[in-house]
């Protein structure tokens, strides 16, 4: 909806032109370079050289900085400007060798042909320097209208439709503004094009997804090559389609796209699909059906209480059974033991692995944070008979909540593994935005001397906020803590002999369900 596919660039990061480019547009755009001619006592000569490039963004002054070095340009850093309530801190690098000033007003001399690579480097340092992507636009800005008429240039040399506006055009410098038209797959093109350093402009939280186009599958095919995916945080479910990744968090916000309340409405309104065993037979019956892990148990416990009544999981599990399919199984709740029945012969057969999430080992803790699961030490229990009965079974210490529940990591893995768990996860807790005010009221609710500290936490390992949906750090975070928390859990598991190599569950088994009351011939 609204992205299309997004042409794939090659990474110019190595390209020596992208670098000159990169430095010409963000010098010219937001530094001080210049030699003044004025005499000094007691000097032989009185040419001071100066280049001065402060900014509040570090990844643009770092990446300036790094490209000036590989030309051979040293430069020192320095504060330029502290932090205040009203301002950001500003960070700059500078040198006043003569040498150096030469050089770096040579690097930044206008090439004979302003295309290609440099190009490409060109737009990214100006859009870093007096760039800004915000109500849905993309601009960038200077007083220079030869800076104005090269970075135009270049933009339509990559096929983006612009247009010029002059601010205060009687004013003796008037600001000109270019701007990118087209909506989101414009931006993400340009992004992609032109690869700019200063990632909080890059941010496309809020922006509209438009499109008049059908949203029916009508073909799948290989890209065959290699292809940046952007990772984005919907209202809806996981999917990937025209080489987006779309990812979303799971139960509670599945709850919320289906216009109810995360929070109320999660806790009384259950959604069963009672028929999910036929349309399972259904999928695997079909002619061009291949056959591949099936994760049961991903968006929310296939073993709540209401499971005893209406035995959904178990009539999946039995098609799986009768087809030999591969699968691997998780919860929270000792009810899975009812099931061993039918996974200790798959497991026989390398056809499914379980998985217990066991959060901590504090009961009184459980009652508040998982009413209607099975308690701790329960759940090592169902932990040691699945694997009595020679089930692959794992333990995942999740979520992970900083200073409620992280210090039993250590706890939790040993018990486990006495338990006869082989496998073990963890994921640092996740409050996507229909979760993050549920989970601050639980907090002020149950823990309110804890509550600023466990949100404290949390934003030093989520780079400031409730939430990060980065691709690849959602699951563990960032920063000091997040790798504290990570080493940690490795340490652990080496320790104790988790997660060793064993063979990928078999997919050769598999064979289609039977057709009504038909017999196999052999």
């Amino acid at each position: 909806m609204g992205f299309g596919t997004i042409p794939s660039f090659p990474r110019p990061l190595d390209s020596s032109a992208y670098r000159r480019g990169y430095l010409c547009g963000l010098i010219r755009g937001d530094s001080h370079l210049g030699v003044y001619r004025y005499l000094r006592p007691g000097r032989t000569h009185g040419d001071p050289h100066r280049f001065r490039l402060a900014m509040a963004d570090m990844e643009a002054l770092e990446r300036a900085r790094t490209y000036l070095a590989e030309f051979g340009i040293g430069t020192d850093r320095f504060t330029f400007q502290p932090e205040t309530p009203a301002r950001r801190r500003m960070e700059a690098i500078r040198t006043s060798s003569s040498a150096s000033v030469a050089a770096i007003g040579r690097l930044i001399e206008w090439p004979g042909c302003a295309d290609g690579d440099w190009a490409r480097g060109f737009v990214a340092g100006m859009f870093d320097a007096e760039g800004s992507f915000s109500d849905g636009v993309i601009r960038i800005s200077n007083t220079d209208l030869q800076m104005i008429e090269v970075l135009t240039d270049a933009l339509r040399g990559f096929g983006f439709d612009t247009t010029v506006e002059t601010l205060k055009p009687h004013t003796p410098k008037p600001v000109h503004v270019v701007r990118i038209r087209g909506g989101l797959r414009e931006h993400l093109r340009f992004f992609s094009a032109f690869d700019p350093s200063i990632t909080r402009k890059r941010n496309i939280e809020a922006q509209a997804l438009k499109s008049e186009a059908r949203l029916d599958i009508v073909e799948i095919e290989p890209l065959d090559r290699r292809q940046e995916l952007y990772d984005i945080t919907t209202g809806t479910g996981d999917f990937v389609a025209n080489g987006v990744i779309s990812h979303n968090c799971y139960a509670r916000p599945s709850h919320a796209y289906l216009g109810l309340s995360p929070g109320l409405d999660f806790e009384t309104k259950l959604f069963a699909k009672a028929n999910a065993a036929a349309l399972l037979r259904q999928t695997l019956s079909a002619p061009t059906y291949r056959p591949e892990v099936i994760s049961i148990g991903a968006n929310t416990d296939p073993y709540q209480p209401i499971e005893r009544e209406l035995k959904i999981t178990r009539s999946v599990l039995e098609v799986l059974s009768e087809c030999e399919h591969p699968f691997g199984i998780i919860t929270k709740n000792a009810l899975i033991e009812r099931d061993i029945d039918l996974l200790a012969p798959m497991a026989q057969k390398n056809l499914v692995r379980a998985f217990v999430s066991v959060t901590h080992l504090d009961n009184a803790l459980a009652r508040r944070l998982e009413p209607r699961a099975s308690a701790p030490l329960r759940r090592l229990e169902v932990i040691r008979r699945l694997a009595a009965a020679g089930i692959p079974v794992g333990v995942m210490v999740a979520p992970v909540i900083p200073f409620l529940t992280d210090r039993f990591m250590e706890e939790v893995l040993e018990r486990a593994r006495e338990a006869g768990a082989t496998l073990a996860g963890y994921v640092l807790l996740r409050l996507p935005n229909e979760v993050a005010p549920l989970f601050k009221a639980w907090l002020d609710v149950h823990y309110p001397m804890k509550a600023g500290h466990v949100m404290s936490l949390i934003h030093q390992m989520r780079g400031g906020r409730d939430y990060d949906s980065t691709f690849g750090v959602r699951h563990r975070g960032t920063g000091t803590l997040a790798e504290l928390m990570a080493q940690r859990f490795h340490l652990a598991c080496e320790r104790l002999g988790f997660n060793r190599a064993r063979p990928p569950l078999d997919t050769s088994r598999f064979r289609p369900p039977r057709a009504g009351a038909q017999l196999d011939l052999f």
